[in-house]
């Protein structure tokens, strides 16, 4: 027997496509040796892993859960199999109700009844549900049940006109007045909401996988226009921000507490120490800060921290506006909060490394 196999010789000993294996090692799920030639090498022991993959896979689990899973020890199967078997009774109950709506249409067709429109509506509505509790995903039961009814008529009345209004102006100059009130009306619904923070987690991260969500939702967005919508909002507040920003620069005011004093004196104790090592014992006990940030920030949410440690990973992508803001709430210019933030990603890749990878490199892809 060989002690290692090439990516073919593996996938045909697994009993999976090349494709596959090619995509768990992109993910992360599944991460092979390389020889000098960059060639993937993969071990017996692989095996084990890639099995354990194709079992929580065939139960229905996405891929980026699974590596979730995977990563923590021991794995909590017991737990995973039972919010998995909820999750299916849930679309097994979707389905009848479904089942139970078009043999209601069918009697009501047979029976002659004139109504054609309401009997079609009906069976939509049945089927738009059906797809609308596919949302459920993104928050705990406490939530869902307490937001579920959210979607059943999405977007609300007050969110409605906003976005239409948005459209009519989205010519308009983002530091303008109309703008700017449009901001104000933004900003009125969002703090007048008083959303339990396992509902404020649920949407951050229903909205971040929005490509993902069911037909009727989607429709509803593209309606609307939300996603250009909430674009233009937040090119309007990048600008209001920069001007708080300028006219705090010019009356000598502090940065508003936006973030926390523990992210300043983390950035502060960061920029002090720009010519150390990454790999430094100071380097790496502000790692350390770094991380438990993130942990406490994201309410433990694996799914909050990833998609928080992406959105840092990008941050040379963000607006200028937007990084020169950012950076003002740290007391830093821009240049100084980009370095402490490449020297915070040195330092955590080399402690990834250090540690197996768990949380390095890929934890801030």
């Amino acid at each position: 027997m060989p002690t290692t196999y090439r990516v073919h010789q593996f996938g045909t000993l697994a009993g999976v496509t090349v494709k596959a294996l090619r995509h768990y090692d992109r993910l992360g799920l599944l991460k092979p040796v390389r020889n000098d030639a960059g060639y993937r090498l993969y071990q017996a022991s692989d095996l084990a892993r890639l099995q354990q993959i194709v079992a929580l896979k065939s139960v229905g689990l996405p891929l980026q859960h699974i590596r979730t899973l995977l990563d923590r020890n021991p794995l909590p199967l017991i737990a995973t199999f039972r919010q998995q078997r909820e999750v299916l009774e849930d679309k097994r109950h979707m389905l009848d109700r479904a089942i139970q709506a078009l043999t209601e249409a069918e009697a009501a067709v047979a029976s002659g009844e004139p109504s054609t429109t309401a009997i079609l509506q009906k069976v939509i509505k049945v089927m738009e549900m059906q797809d609308i509790d596919v949302m459920r995903k993104y928050y705990s039961d406490e939530a869902w049940d307490a937001w579920k009814h959210h979607y059943e008529d999405w977007p609300p009345d007050e969110w409605r006109g906003l976005y239409k209004d948005i459209i009519a102006a989205i010519d308009s100059d983002p530091k303008g007045t109309v703008a700017q009130a449009l901001v104000d009306r933004w900003l009125t619904i969002v703090h007048g909401a008083h959303r339990q923070s396992a509902v404020r987690s649920g949407l951050i991260k229903a909205w971040a996988d929005r490509e993902h969500w069911p037909a009727a939702l989607k429709r509803r967005a593209a309606e609307y226009d939300i996603e250009r919508a909430t674009r233009f909002i937040g090119e309007a507040l990048w600008e209001r921000w920069e001007a708080e920003r300028l006219e705090r620069e010019r009356t000598g005011a502090p940065a508003p507490p936006r973030a926390s004093e523990s992210r300043r004196v983390l950035f502060r104790d960061c920029a002090e120490i720009l010519d150390s090592a990454p790999s430094s014992p100071v380097a790496q006990s502000l790692v350390m800060r770094w991380r438990a940030l993130i942990d406490s920030e994201t309410l433990g949410d694996e799914e909050l921290k990833r998609d928080a440690l992406d959105a840092f990973s990008r941050r040379r992508e963000w607006p200028s506006g937007m990084r020169r803001y950012i950076a003002s709430l740290y007391e830093l210019d821009v240049e100084t909060w980009q370095r402490v933030t490449d020297f915070i990603e040195r330092a955590a890749t080399i402690d990834g490394e250090h540690a197996g990878g768990a949380d390095g490199p890929a934890a801030l892809e």
